[in-house]
């Protein structure tokens, strides 16, 4: 147990906590509670901790992993702050690298705790932690709501549907240098350039994120010959939040 001491620096501190989490082998709330406080107590070392965590999770057996999310929950829950913000950077690569691994059962678990961090994580992390997973299981449901700044494709038509067409810049109509005076016909001319640029950028952008999808697609093909194009049908096992 790791007692908060001024004396010891960062890398005791992961070792100290990392020492309390060999115990965390079963979903054992006052054991949680327990790391949870001294996660609290240790705030100063917040990034030491979660770095523990997360390396502990990497390494421990399946049956372990998911009361070591369990965990990772209850500190973002009832500290939230500074770890929320940390654990936020990797949720998408920890939540996802255990679901691969474990059996329905655990899955079934995971979904219903996937459902309570609506308000804890962003939004931007829940809906890619909502999209790998229904690659990897296709009755995940994509709950979460896409970042409302991005293109979303389905990855059934990424084979089959030809490329959207690009987008044409509006036609402006160009100005009468007679009937205005050179410094509206310059404005309006660099207007017509800005316009021009932004639509460069979308067409890049528009194009670079058909490729991101592609390749994560391809990659998710190869792994796995047999997937099924992901869909928002409900998850196979009812499960109620806890």
């Amino acid at each position: 147990m790791i007692l908060t001491d001024a004396t010891m620096n960062s890398d005791e501190i992961k070792a100290e906590y990392t020492s309390s989490l060999q115990d965390l082998t079963f979903n054992s709330k006052p054991l949680i509670n327990m790391l949870t406080m001294l996660a609290e107590e240790n705030l100063a070392h917040a990034p030491y901790i979660v770095e523990a965590i997360e390396e502990h999770l990497d390494k421990v057996q399946t049956n372990v992993k998911l009361p070591i999310l369990y965990l990772i929950d209850c500190i973002a829950k009832n500290i939230g702050q500074t770890y929320t913000t940390l654990f936020s950077q990797n949720i998408v690569k920890t939540f996802c690298s255990v679901f691969k691994v474990v059996d329905e059962e655990t899955r079934a678990e995971m979904f219903k705790l996937r459902q309570t961090w609506n308000n804890i994580f962003p939004q931007m992390k829940l809906y890619a932690i909502d999209v790998q997973i229904s690659m990897l299981d296709p009755a995940w449901p994509v709950t979460a709501q896409p970042p409302s700044n991005s293109i979303h494709f389905n990855p059934k038509f990424l084979k089959t549907t030809k490329p959207k067409p690009e987008i044409t810049a509006p036609i402006v109509p160009e100005p009468s240098a007679a009937t205005l005076d050179m410094e509206t016909f310059t404005m309006q001319q660099k207007l017509i350039q800005k316009q021009k640029e932004l639509i460069e950028l979308q067409q890049k952008k528009l194009k670079l994120e058909l490729l991101q999808t592609q390749v994560k697609l391809q990659k998710q093909l190869e792994n796995n010959p047999n997937a099924v194009v992901p869909n928002n049908a409900p998850p196979r096992t009812q499960v109620s939040t806890t």
